[in-house]
């Protein structure tokens, strides 16, 4: 299959760009240019600082990693090797032999960056644009020098991640099938191209290899509803940038190491496990750090408060206004109608409706209270209850303590005007209805020429209340006699003028 000569990793080169290109497009596209370019900045260098200054403190001992040769030291090459930017340079010298995929990601991460307020509206647009762009830097390597040469070759494996990035605009429904399928295609003869014409490959299978790889991810695409999330493969997949930084540091300086003294058969597993124990070292220590450290700075900002002009100001009472206007005019349109008895004409139910608006009202607040105001049979007290401030409070025959009423319990609690906190009291008469305007009722007429009213009448002037027919304290034994009121002329008695004249009567027997 002319693939032997870079084995099985040259099919997971590409199925990692694959990877990338599917998932960290929905990424950027929610997190925002700049926090998606703060996040991959942070998590990616801080690793790679740690492994360079790991490398090069090796090689200074001796130790020779994974870079197929031994380059001269210094502090240009060390720092270029930390920005990796040492993979676009003449002489390309690379202390992290695995790191050139690297830079290619980190090309196409710049690259969506700068493309990401075209991806959110035209996601169509943004990859045709990458396409031209990759066309255009193809058609360009050899014009520019050797290290624009450099950056064509790295530029070259950039349609892999477009290739994961068109599956992911397909199956989320950006883009139509059949448009996907063009940019699948075209995606895939740039990386033809750039193979056919030499663009730093070390042989021909390299398309061979990518068309594995994208058999592989459809796979496991297609699988994965089916799998379950263990937490080994999480543990390792989280551990996987650091493995695939430090795995060609570790783990073949340890098999140079053991070659000449230990059978290959015991120095592989030696190898993989002092792999793993510096893997966990750099995770632990390092990576996982990176990654809080690029939450928190990648954090979205707080809305800055906004500052209002006085034009805006303006707006915005008028808009008030024209909302109160509105509300007014809805709650005129459901207010009861205001009906004066006088001109009322015979047939006329005005009035009756006006009187049963007024009764359920009543009956609503008062806890069952009838059209003249007194309280229905189910909800009358075994005793009448003492007025005192406005505030029911009576005593019932046989209890140990003070209950309070059934009829203070079915009516609603009054709210003190003391008990509302002051930060409350604006917002409170902004949003409360106003009150609900009541039709006047006029009073029965008086029938008998006296009206009498039995618990006002027997009420003595410290404002007892006492069943009607009860013997006033200090009286010969027999029940005084009920009082009556002369006949006005039908005029309307009043619990007001009754206790005057109560008052009048009690001063003129003094």
């Amino acid at each position: 299959m002319h693939m032997g000569v870079q084995g099985i990793g040259q099919i997971g080169v590409p199925f990692f760009f694959l990877v990338s290109g599917f998932v960290v497009t929905p990424i950027a596209l929610r997190m925002g240019q700049r926090r998606f370019a703060v996040n991959r900045v942070v998590r990616v260098y801080i690793p790679m600082f740690f492994v360079v200054l790991l490398t090069a403190g090796a090689m200074l001992v001796g130790i020779e990693p994974l870079t197929g040769h031994r380059p001269q030291l210094s502090w240009w090459v060390v720092f270029t090797n930390m920005l990796v930017i040492n993979y676009v340079m003449v002489p390309q010298i690379a202390l992290v032999g695995v790191a050139w995929t690297l830079i290619v990601e980190l090309m196409f991460y710049a690259v969506l960056v700068l493309l990401l307020p075209v991806l959110r509206r035209w996601v169509w647009l943004g990859i045709a644009v990458q396409i031209t762009l990759i066309f255009v830097v193809l058609m360009s390597a050899r014009h520019f020098g050797a290290s624009w040469f450099l950056f064509a070759v790295n530029f070259s494996y950039l349609p892999i991640p477009l290739l994961g990035q068109i599956m992911w605009a397909t199956t989320a429904k950006r883009i139509p099938l059949w448009l996907g399928g063009v940019f699948a295609g075209l995606a895939w003869l740039l990386y033809v191209f750039a193979d056919t014409t030499s663009m730093g490959r070390l042989d021909r299978s390299y398309s061979l290899a990518l068309a594995c790889a994208v058999l592989f991810f459809l796979m496991g695409y297609f699988a994965e509803p089916k799998l379950k999330e263990r937490r080994f493969w999480v543990a390792l997949s989280e551990r996987s940038y650091s493995i695939y930084l430090l795995h060609g540091l570790v783990a073949f300086a340890a098999l140079d190491l053991m070659r000449p003294h230990v059978p290959l058969w015991l120095a592989i597993p030696v190898s993989v496990v002092a792999t793993f124990a510096v893997v966990e070292v750099s995770y632990r220590f390092v990576e996982r750090p990176s990654h809080v450290l690029a939450r928190r700075l990648s954090r979205p900002g707080k809305p800055k408060p906004e500052r209002l002009t006085p034009e805006d100001v303006v707006r915005e009472a008028e808009l008030g206004l024209a909302e109160l206007r509105a509300g007014r005019r809805g709650r005129e349109a459901v207010e009861p109608e205001t009906v004066e008895p006088e001109t009322v004409e015979p047939g006329d139910d005005r009035l009756e409706r006006a009187e049963d608006h007024d009764r359920d009202g009543r009956a609503e607040a008062g806890g069952g209270r009838d059209g003249a105001g007194r309280l229905e049979p189910e909800h009358e007290p075994a005793e009448w209850p003492e007025v005192e401030h406005d505030r029911a409070e009576w005593t019932a025959p046989g209890s140990a303590g003070a209950e309070r009423s059934r009829a203070e319990r079915v009516a609603p609690r009054r709210l003190d005007p003391d008990e509302v906190p002051a930060e409350r009291t604006a917002e409170i008469r902004r949003v409360a209805p106003p009150p609900r305007r009541v039709p006047p009722r006029r009073a029965p007429a008086v029938e008998h020429p006296t009206q009498v009213i039995d618990a006002v009448a027997d009420a003595p002037l410290s404002g007892g209340v006492r069943e009607p027919g009860e013997r006033r304290s200090g009286s010969a034994g027999a029940p005084e006699p009920r009082r009556r009121r002369r006949n006005d002329g039908d005029a309307v008695v009043t619990v007001q003028s009754l206790l005057a004249e109560r008052a009048r009567e009690e001063r003129d027997r003094r």
